[in-house]
């Protein structure tokens, strides 16, 4: 019995120091993201990416309707309707892909930070399609 005992606390110490060590694979830098976009939300929602290096964007969407991913200056948060005439200095990049399309992009984050990633099409961010894009 007390080798069962110790042989448990022995195998959950283990696997609480694995869970500790491990990364999730949104945290690690990259510099090629691949995104799939529906109706309403983009997967994965936190991203990555390498600052100041050109980033490879493959965008996949998956719904019924247009999308776009817009990513929106540094330090920006986007205000609760998106208007596009008066946000429209906000936006740093925007790639619109059609509905069961894809298609690849390529883009640059000058400096590290946090960008939020938004569909601006009317409806789509109120919806929930929102993201996080983190440059390091």
């Amino acid at each position: 019995m007390n080798k069962i005992f110790v042989l448990a606390i022995a195998v959950i110490l283990v696997l609480i120091i694995m869970a500790g060590c491990g990364s999730s694979a949104s945290s690690v830098p990259v510099s090629s993201l691949s995104v799939e976009m529906s109706e309403f939300r983009f997967d994965p929602a936190d991203m990555t990416i390498i600052a100041g290096k050109e980033i490879t964007l493959s965008l996949k969407n998956t719904g019924g309707v247009d999308h776009e991913f817009t990513i929106l200056r540094k330090g920006v948060v986007v205000k609760i309707p998106f208007d596009p005439e008066q946000q429209g200095k906000d936006i740093l990049a925007q790639f619109k892909i059609g509905a069961k399309q894809s298609g690849e992009f390529t883009f640059t984050l000058p400096e590290a930070g946090e960008y939020q990633v938004i569909c601006s099409i009317q409806g789509h961010m109120e919806a929930g399609m929102l993201a996080k894009l983190i440059a390091k």
